[in-house]
């Protein structure tokens, strides 16, 4: 009994991050989000990503060590990306919601357009403005709620029958050609999908989005990496479309 005591009594381990030559202190297990708000204000842009020796991480990593750190940005290429991706699987997850989780709901990123992605929704009778914006208040309430972005990572075999059972047939025959055993799924509350590359927090980091209604779909508009808080204005491309 003593010994259990003093066991979960026991001080965690206290570590040093350096950055931008500012060192700090902070428990072990910190969550590597928590340090880049406390760094934020020496950014321009929103932290996405970090950085130790030249090794890219997401946020929700937990400090275990002493580290001199780097934070990547919406300015920068990497984080623009980190972004774009983000902002995918939000606008996915919001089509689900609104069409009421109807698995014959697909959506497809099928191109990009006017520094957008151009999307078209398959399963549903029309894609109206209506239905626009529907998602986009759906998108708008999951920032305001920050809803997380989890991660796990699952042996390939599992992750072709999660596919099966949401009916993501094509991810389903891809993942019967990978060789890797291990594979990363996000998730969004009961909402999961793959993506190859990393991802922010949660929602509230996706606050700068469009969706412009084109040809039979409509183009999802995002920041540019020049101006990461902004809008550009939506160009007609008609001949590259």
């Amino acid at each position: 009994m003593d010994s259990c005591f003093e066991i979960s009594g026991k001080e965690k381990k206290k570590y040093q991050v350096r950055v931008n030559d500012e060192v700090r202190e902070y428990e072990e297990g910190t969550s590597f989000e928590e340090i880049a708000k406390d760094f934020q204000n020496q950014y321009a842009h929103q932290i996405v990503l970090g950085c130790e020796r030249y090794k890219l991480f997401e946020l929700h990593k937990q400090l275990k060590n002493d580290c001199t750190l780097k934070f990547i940005t919406t300015g920068d290429a990497v984080g623009n990306k980190t972004y774009k991706r983000s902002m995918c699987l939000m606008l996915v997850k919001a089509i689900h919601d609104v069409s009421g989780h109807k698995e014959t709901c697909k959506v497809r990123i099928d191109f990009s357009l006017d520094k957008g992605f151009y999307c078209t929704v398959q399963g549903i009778e029309r894609l109206s403005q209506e239905f626009l914006d529907a998602v986009k208040v759906r998108m708008k309430e999951m920032i305001e709620e920050a809803m997380p972005i989890e991660k796990r990572t699952v042996h390939t075999d599992d992750a072709i029958a999660l596919f099966k059972k949401h009916g993501m047939k094509d991810k389903e025959r891809l993942f019967g050609y990978r060789r890797v055993s291990k594979v990363n799924i996000y998730s969004m509350n009961e909402f999961e999908d793959y993506y190859y590359g990393y991802m922010v927090p949660d929602a509230g980091y996706l606050k700068y989005f469009k969706l412009q209604p084109y040809d039979e779909g409509f183009v999802m508009q995002f920041p540019l990496l020049e101006k990461p808080g902004e809008i550009p204005e939506f160009k007609l491309q008609s001949k590259l479309f």
